[in-house]
Parts: C-alpha cells; structure tokens; sequence
C-alpha cells in the first residue's frame, strides 16, 4: 500500500510539474515575443538600444527555464578553471554533447551569472528553431546549423556571414559550440566507425570532434581573423558536462521531475586564443587530444564517482566541484513580471477589441 502511494504522489507531482512548465511557456514566450515586436520603432531609430532591451528579455526567459532544473532538484557543481575570471573577455564556449538537458543546464550556469547570458550567442541544430523556444532563439540571432554531408558546406558558409552579421555587430560576448555535432548516443557508432578508419582513439563517452565550425570561427573572430579586432574571441573553454553515473538526464526529466534529485558536473578547462594551432590538420589532431583527455575524465568518475578535477590542469590550481548558486527569490520575482506583463498585454488587448 505504501509503494502505491509513493507511486501516485510521483505522478502527481509529474503532472504538476508539467502542467506548471507549459504554463510558464504560455505566460513567458508570448511576452516576449509581442514586446520585441512591440520595440521594432525603437530598433528603427537605436538598434543598440533595442538589442539592450532583447538581451534583457532573453536572459529573463533564460531563468525561467533555469527554475525548472532547480526546482526539480538537478543540482550542477563546477570544477577546474573559474569561469567568472574570463566573463570580461570574449570566449568560445564547447561543452560535450549527450543529451537535452545539456543546453538549460548551459542556460542555468550563463543566468547565474549576472548580465552574461543575454551576450551569448548559441550554435544549435536546426531541428530547435521549430520547437516552442525556437522563435526565441531566432529572434535572438543564434545560429542553426542543417545536419548533413550534403548540406554541411552551405552551412559553414552561413556561419560565416552569421558571424559577421551578429556577433560583431551586436557585441556578443560568448559563442557555444558543440564540436560534436550531435548528441553521444547517435553519433557514437559513426564516430568509433571513423575512428577506426583513420587510426584514432576510440571513444566511449564522448565522440571525435569536428572541426569545420572552429575553423570558420577562428577564421573570423581568432587571434588572425578577419573581422574587428574588438570581435576577436581571448579564450577557447572546453567543458566537459558529466551526468550521475553516466545517464544523461533530458528535457523530460527536467520538466516533469521523473528522476530523483541529482548532480551534475560541468568542468572547465581555459585555453589563450594564440595557443591554439591555426592550420586545419593540427588544429584537428589539437581537439582530438583534449577529447582524448575528456574521455579520460569521464571514465574515471563513472568508475569511481568522484570527478578527477585535478587529472588536466591548464592554469594554475583547479577549482574544486563548486555547487552553483540558485536565487529563489530571483526565480520568484521573474515569474512574477511575466506574469504581470502577460496580464498587462491581455487587458490592453481586449480594451482595444471589446
């Protein structure tokens, strides 16, 4: 009778949780996409006053989705180099890649740091520009990339002019790149099938990286690259995320609470721009070494449990796993201007039509 019980309170709660996350979606998105509809006359006569105003309204929508992982209990603890001592500067951020819940994990590190996520510009696929947070990220100006041998040259060529269209021009301040090019569990097969082929270290946990993306980025915001200098990227962070016993959570879990309270583990590693090989073959052989290390890494927590954050230090003493904090009254206070916004909208709408 007990277990029964527990089973029921379980799915109530899920559905809760659900039914609170699609709520929250329908009071939020909405909002901010009518008033950056709404400030297009203040894009016509300041664009750097309405792209203040964006940024703001995305890293508002930002925590939101950061609430969701926090109220169901997926803590995040961080090691190795300290973040915060390159937020001044312009970095690229390349996490692994092994399921959903990588990017609002990313979300809920960039929100904890003040005024920083709004200034991040996203690498994604193209499969989310059609999901409910998709318009939002369009709006904001990231990137989608189309998967695919027979599309990955005209995407490259995309990411150039997106580049010099954005980043530059809107004054980001982070570019995410997941070298990957797709989560673990579908590209891993390929990868170990290349791998193979061209006599490289066959990976478990994580995939052989490509290169394409980096190398255009680093064409046009490197040390040597051809746009402004004021646009050029200072720092290159790898970042190794590490799930409880190597199971990836997903956005599923993260909206309906279905697996217990747990943590997980991001891991820097800071490397200086003019470090980095410019040439296409030891650029690559550089990025199959730091996922070799990566490998290593993760191996070693999903045997032991406990994250190796001394196993590859780059500068100086490694930061020790570090909880991130979580400000429940920031949470609070942000649902509740999405909420008094929403009201606002709909009120002003049916005075005008009624």
């Amino acid at each position: 009778m007990t277990r029964v019980k527990e089973i029921a309170q379980k799915l109530i709660w899920m559905l809760v949780r659900i039914l609170w996350v699609t709520l929250n979606n329908l009071y939020c998105i909405p909002v901010y996409l009518v008033l950056t509809l709404l400030l297009v006359p203040v894009y016509l006569t300041s664009p750097t006053t309405y792209f203040k105003i964006e940024e703001t309204f995305f890293t508002w929508l930002l925590s939101m989705v950061s609430c969701w992982s926090y109220t169901a209990g997926y803590e995040i603890v961080e090691s190795g180099d300290s973040l915060d001592d390159c937020i001044g500067e312009k970095i690229l951020y390349m996490p692994n890649h092994q399921s959903t819940a990588d990017v609002p994990f990313l979300m809920t590190i960039f929100t904890s740091r003040f005024g920083f996520s709004g200034k991040v510009m996203w690498l994604m696929d193209k499969v989310f520009k059609y999901t409910n947070f998709g318009v939002v990220s369009w709006i904001h100006d990231d990137f989608f990339i189309q998967a695919g041998k027979d599309t990955r040259e005209q995407s490259l060529i995309e990411l150039r002019s997106h580049l010099q269209r954005v980043f530059g021009m809107k004054s980001r301040n982070c570019l995410v790149l997941f070298p990957e090019g797709g989560f673990l569990r579908k590209r891993k097969a390929v990868s170990q099938s290349f791998a193979k082929k061209k006599d490289l270290p066959l990976l478990e946990h994580c995939t052989i990286p490509r290169i394409g993306a980096l190398e255009v980025i680093m064409d046009e915001i490197g040390p040597q690259g051809k746009m402004p200098q004021s646009s050029h990227i200072s720092k290159i962070v790898d970042v190794t995320i590490a799930y409880p016993e190597g199971r990836p959570l997903d956005l599923q879990n993260i909206v309906s609470g279905y697996r217990p309270p747990c943590t997980t583990h991001v891991h820097y590693r800071t490397f200086d721009v003019n470090s980095i090989p410019t040439n296409s073959e030891d650029l690559f052989k550089w990025m199959v070494k730091i996922y070799e290390e990566k490998e290593e890494m993760l191996a070693e927590y999903y045997k032991t449990g406990v994250y190796p954050y001394k196993m590859y230090s780059t500068s100086g003493p490694a930061m020790p796993p570090t909880p991130l904090k979580h400000n429940a009254h920031t949470y609070a206070l942000g649902h509740l201007l999405f909420v008094l916004a929403n009201s606002l909208l709909i009120a002003v709408y049916y005075y005008f039509t009624h």
